[in-house]
């Protein structure tokens, strides 16, 4: 009996923690973000860093950024369940799968922002958009009193050249807008 008293007992420690400055504990963190984002100061400087100034890219960042995190909590939540935690394990999967939803949010409503403020060049709407251009072209013309013969130079002309007119869009709009596809 007298062994299992002594086991629960709490033994005094002579050792006293020195309690971090709040300055120090600022700087600390300070130093490990700029560590853990490879020498930048924040998240934003880091995806500035990347080229990912425009709105798309910040998102596309920050979708990223959100994934990593889940991956850290799944490796958290992996070492609890070895470790027989199965409590803690339990309570990770539930901030993991938090994680995950606000990441699958994020890239809808990265959808719904292309939708609503892209350019799908590949889409019906550009189609009916390109082919109406052509009627006012054609229109255009003969309005000049152009005939039938230059009209149609004109456009065979037109078409020829706009044969990857699709791609060459796709990478005009990547230049001026920073786009994707």
């Amino acid at each position: 009996m007298a062994s299992q008293e002594s086991n629960t007992q709490l033994v005094p420690t002579t050792r006293v923690l020195p309690r971090p400055t709040p300055g120090g504990m600022v700087e600390r963190r300070k130093r490990l973000i700029y560590q853990y984002h490879d020498g930048h100061d924040s998240l934003v400087d880091a995806l500035a860093d990347k080229g990912e100034n425009t709105l798309e890219g910040r998102i596309e960042g920050l979708v990223r950024e959100i994934m990593q995190e889940a991956e850290h909590l799944l490796g958290n939540e992996l070492v609890a369940t070895e470790d027989g935690n199965l409590r803690d394990a339990t309570i990770i999967s539930t901030k993991r799968a938090d994680v995950l939803e606000k990441a699958l949010k994020a890239v809808m409503a990265k959808q719904v922002f292309e939708r609503e403020n892209g350019i799908n060049v590949d889409s019906p709407s550009m189609r009916v958009v390109f082919e109406f251009f052509m009627q006012k072209v054609s229109a255009a013309f003969t309005r000049c009193g152009y005939g039938d013969e230059v009209v149609d130079t004109f456009i065979r002309t037109l078409q020829a050249l706009m044969a990857n007119w699709q791609k060459e869009l796709k990478e005009e709009l990547k230049s001026v807008v920073g786009g994707k596809d």
